[in-house]
């Protein structure tokens, strides 16, 4: 035994000080009685209890000299040391989706966290304590900390997500510190069906009842379609069809059906939704374990702006250019204006140009570029405008001769990024043919056509934050307007040129959502459901990325300078596979098990506390009791 404060033991001085009072203390006590013949009765009296009243001055004494060398010790604060009892304990805690489900007022999460500070409680001081936290990121969310109520604080301040997230990240990690320390004491709390070697697995899990609803967006079909499940028993479901007429409208109930759903297998809905509303809600009025996932709130997609388009050029591989255009979709014959460059310039100059959303330059180079618009450059590349963004450097002579190396053939990119994604949908990659293009640099575009490393088709911003697509060829030197991928790619750069804010709006928590930057944003703010907003970067952008973290409604207000601001909702789910629990498997860590533990010691002091307690207790219930003998 040691003590972390040695100089508290003088309180033992306080003994003989005891002692020393009790020796010169007076024995004798003044009374007065109402009679002599009162005192001969008392006197008789007190004769019978005689032994007992020589004894409590001794008892007496001896319980005060107990409590102060408890108190001196509890001053000292002992240390008791317990041999190869301490040890690195680390923690794994699941904190996705499916740990919300609760039974009786306690979510799995709350229920781990208890587990998790009830061993702490349990495990005596020299230990020292990690936590992995596993989420759709695993982290470490504490390491080493000796301290048992700073590791417990640190455990009631995690917050569960409503991600996806599976235990299985968090292994290279846990193998590394078993690697180090093959005596370390692993747990691993989670809700999922774990098997482990080399660690404790904890299962929060009660066999909660879950429903769950799963809703296609809104298309053109006037339906609402979806799919229940059931997890644990087969069970007969109300589904519910509401909507409203505005954001901030109350829902109102429209149909409701009951449909009979078998244990872990989907049941598919469908409903008319032939009617005027701001938002649908599809929801479950069943109660179960997690409510989160029994509501879906279908939006009505957010519209492109309007598309009329501009044609500016004398080539006559015009028609290619706008039959693709009309092709792609969202842009009527009526909507295109067609002109010469002598006809566009004389435009400018007398203001006399429509206004258009998309203007196309082909095989001109215009000396100033319109602005807040988006821009089409198909071969028109010359150098002389700086406002493009790209730099010219020179055009691959065409090839005249006869066979295959009359023409080059260019390669599509394998797309990786959202915005390559978005550029390459559908496209079917079928081989093209190129006679002459132009060499530029283009750093901050995204190429989806190139020769070698020179780029043919590519998007970006321009200097003037515009969109800008960029052709290094023209449609006539080439075979592209003969093949079935012209129409996809022009659709694509239609979406891309003139796109909605959002591609969608019903989303799974845990995406990450792309917002289109459109032309005149002054900004854009993102709302969670729990209300905190985020203002997003659309300097030099031409999309954000935002990851969804919340389940609920997130709102998107966007400002422009030509137009009002414009609120957009979306909608982000509980994932399917957190709402089923499912995942698990084999979590092994490698290595032999050691159990070469470390000294560990008990320093509580409430021992102590209820030591002094009682002997001061003792010493009163024998003062009352010398108090009454004398009355």
């Amino acid at each position: 035994m040691s003590f972390y404060f040695p100089l508290g033991l003088l309180g033992l001085i306080g003994i003989p000080v005891l002692i020393l009072i009790y020796i010169i203390k007076s024995k004798y006590t003044e009374q007065t009685i109402g009679s002599t013949y009162l005192w001969e009765i008392s006197e008789q009296f007190l004769k019978k209890r005689k032994p007992i009243s020589r004894l409590t001055g001794i008892i007496t004494l001896i319980l005060q000299i107990l409590a102060v060398a408890a108190a001196s010790l509890l001053i000292a604060h002992p240390v008791f040391i317990v041999p190869e009892s301490a040890n690195d304990i680390y923690f794994i805690l699941d904190g996705s989706a499916s740990m919300n489900i609760q039974q009786g007022g306690s979510t799995r999460f709350e229920k781990a966290q208890n587990k998790i500070n009830e061993i702490i409680d349990n495990s005596l001081g020299g230990s020292s304590y990690t936590l992995i936290f596993v989420r759709d990121t695993t982290d470490v969310a504490f390491e080493g900390v000796t301290d048992k109520e700073q590791a417990k604080s640190n455990v009631k301040n995690l917050n569960v997500s409503w991600g996806s997230g599976e235990c299985a990240t968090a292994m290279e990690l846990v193998q590394s510190f078993f690697t180090n320390n093959p005596s370390a004491v692993i747990y691993l709390l989670s809700d999922k069906p774990y098997d482990v070697r080399n660690m404790t697995y904890i299962d929060v899990s009660s066999g909660e009842g879950n429903y769950s609803i799963n809703c296609q967006p809104l298309d053109n079909s006037k339906a609402v379609k979806g799919s229940v499940i059931s997890y644990n028993s087969d069970a007969t479901l109300n589904v519910e069809l509401a909507y409203n007429y505005s954001r901030d409208a109350d829902y109102e109930k429209v149909e409701e059906v009951q449909v009979q759903v078998v244990k872990g297998e989907p049941a598919e809905f469908e409903f008319k939704a032939a009617m005027i509303f701001y938002s649908l809600r599809v929801r479950i009025t069943n109660a179960d374990a997690l409510s989160a996932d029994n509501t879906v709130l279908l939006y009505k997609q957010a519209t492109a702006q309007s598309r009329n388009v501009v044609i500016v050029s004398d080539s006559k591989d015009t028609l290619y250019v706008r039959n693709a255009i009309i092709g792609a979709g969202g842009v009527s014959a009526e909507n295109i204006t067609l002109l010469t460059p002598e006809q566009y310039a004389d435009s400018q100059a007398n203001g006399a140009l429509k206004k258009a959303e998309l203007y196309v330059f082909n095989g001109y180079s215009p000396e100033v570029l319109p602005k807040n618009v988006a821009i089409w450059l198909l071969d028109g590349i010359d150098g002389t405008n700086t406002e493009t963004g790209i730099t010219f450097r020179d055009y691959e002579e065409p090839r005249d001769t006869t066979g295959p190396s009359s023409y080059y053939v260019p390669q599509y990119i394998k797309p990786s990024t959202p915005q390559e994604k978005q550029l390459m949908q559908d496209v079917i990659q079928r081989e093209i043919a190129v006679r002459k293009y132009a060499i530029y640099n283009a750093p901050h575009f995204t190429t989806i056509l190139k020769v070698g490393s020179h780029p043919l088709i590519s998007a970006g911003l321009n200097k003037n934050n515009d969109r800008q697509v960029v052709f290094a060829f023209k449609i006539g030197d080439s075979n592209l307007g003969m093949r079935d991928d012209f129409l996809i790619l022009a659709r694509n750069l239609m979406n891309y040129s003139l796109p909605s804010v959002l591609d969608e709006t019903i989303y799974t928590c845990g995406d990450t959502m792309n917002i289109n930057v459109v032309p005149n944003c002054e900004s854009i703010v993102v709302t969670s459901p729990s209300g905190t907003d985020t203002t997003l970067d659309t300097v030099g952008n031409d999309s954000c990325q935002v990851k969804l973290t919340e389940t609920g409604t997130y709102t998107i207000i966007v400002k422009r300078t030509d137009r009002d601001e414009e609120i957009i909702s979306l909608f982000s789910c509980v994932p399917e596979v957190e709402s089923s629990s499912q995942g698990g498997g084999a979590l092994y860590l490698s290595g032999e098990r050691e159990y070469n533990y470390s000294d560990g010691f008990y320093d509580d002091l409430l021992a102590f506390f209820i030591i002094i307690g009682v002997l001061l207790l003792a010493d009163w219930g024998i003062y009352c009791y010398e108090q009454h003998q004398l009355r």
